[in-house]
């Protein structure tokens, strides 16, 4: 994100839905770079790595000039049906969706192939990377942490990495919020080669110094992944376990998320997606990144079942507080604690979105209305952002025309 979030909006007859567009909230890394000292420069290829997409939602009208129906109201469940239908026959997309009400599954579907080569359909229970997302879960953590006076949100980074650059001005909130002023690590090219290689926690504390500021803390919000890594080492150093078995005690096994846990190298066995780019007609096998690079920035994999059910959770006050919810929920320069606004129609909501490879996602939960959605693609031709929107307007009882 470079210049905060901005919104336009404009003001449409009663029954419509309203149109907002976020800008900037994205990341795109490319690694052609050397990565780490012990790594040589490699042959350049321009990788995708993490990403928070663009949130665009379009102008929709209702089928009258009368007040919208709720969320899930009578909605047209042949239409979704055949919507998902339509862009699995076209070649649109791979993936799968889940849709809560008041805490309960209302509407689930699964399309495409998690794994093309073997011939493997998407179910509900494939597993994806769901990449920037796992920052909301991050974030719950360090706000726990906080409540257990383990730290405070004014807390000074030198308590844990001196040598960072200007570790004695940021503060955990700096970090939680995008404010910190450090260069985001993702932007820096690097090879393909150095993307599927692991890395230690020392590596990449050293490429974060060597990296350096962009401006000084809580000069301004913009996006960095290096501020969710940095949070998920000082989670380890707190809580004296790996971030893998932090989330499993703090997070997984409270809420019973059977398909939620840190991610390693790509497992088809166990029911994991591979993730794939549309070239032409074709499915193309994408790279896979080593999530030992991602860490508490983008490292989870999940299905959208469970990440409804973990969104569900934080905003009944399963996984904070009421008060560090609050916080959570309180932007700045349009940034939250791990959470961002994304507003359709006259309804809100809370969540984050990532993209990593040939993976994207989207979590967010409407509190107004208490429904949750969230959607993980392993391939993606038809704009993610037009899905969500079909599916948003399918739900909301709005006019749209399938694809």
């Amino acid at each position: 994100m470079n210049n905060g979030v901005r919104k336009k909006h404009k003001k449409e007859p009663k029954g419509c839905a309203l149109t907002y567009k976020y800008t900037n909230i994205h990341i795109i890394s490319y690694f052609t770079k050397p990565f780490l000292p012990i790594i040589k420069i490699m042959k350049k290829l321009k990788v995708l790595y993490l990403i928070l997409p663009i949130i665009i939602f379009q102008f929709a009208c209702s089928k009258s000039d009368e007040k919208a129906p709720q969320f899930g109201e009578d909605f047209d469940r042949e239409k979704m049906d055949l919507f998902f239908l339509t862009i699995e026959e076209k070649n649109l997309g791979m993936g799968s969706i889940s849709i809560s009400k008041n805490g309960q599954l209302d509407y689930q579907a699964s399309y495409g192939k998690s794994d093309i080569s073997n011939g493997i359909s998407a179910t509900a229970q494939t597993k994806y990377r769901i990449a920037s997302i796992t920052k909301t879960f991050t974030a719950s953590i360090i706000m726990q942490l906080i409540e257990e006076n383990k730290l405070a949100l004014n807390t000074k980074l030198d308590n844990f990495f001196t040598e960072i650059p200007n570790s004695s001005s940021i503060t955990i909130e700096n970090l939680l919020r995008h404010r910190s002023g450090l260069f985001n690590y993702t932007n820096t090219p690097y090879s393909s080669e150095i993307v599927t290689q692991p890395a230690t926690q020392e590596e990449l504390i050293a490429l974060f110094i060597e990296n350096g500021t962009v401006f000084q803390p809580d000069e301004k919000t913009e996006y960095s992944n290096t501020n969710y890594v940095l949070l998920s080492f000082i989670i380890e150093d707190l809580d004296e376990k790996s971030y893998s078995n932090t989330l499993e005690d703090r997070i997984i096994n409270p809420l019973a998320l059977s398909n939620t846990y840190n991610g390693g190298l790509i497992d088809t066995t166990n029911e994991e997606a591979l993730s794939y780019n549309r070239q032409s007609d074709d499915w193309i096998l994408a790279s896979e990144t080593n999530l030992t690079l991602a860490q508490g920035a983008g490292s989870i994999v999940s299905n959208p079942n469970d990440l409804n059910t973990f969104y569900q959770a934080l905003f009944d006050g399963k996984v904070v507080s009421e008060s560090s919810l609050q916080e959570m929920k309180k932007m700045v320069d349009g940034v939250g604690i791990g959470l961002f606004p994304i507003p359709f129609n006259d309804k809100n909501a809370f969540g984050h979105s990532g993209q990593i490879d040939g993976f994207q996602s989207i979590s967010m939960h409407f509190p107004d209305e208490n429904v949750t959605i969230s959607y993980t693609f392993n391939g993606v031709s038809m704009p993610s952002n037009d899905v969500l929107i079909g599916a948003l307007s399918i739900y909301s009882n709005l006019e749209y025309t399938l694809p």
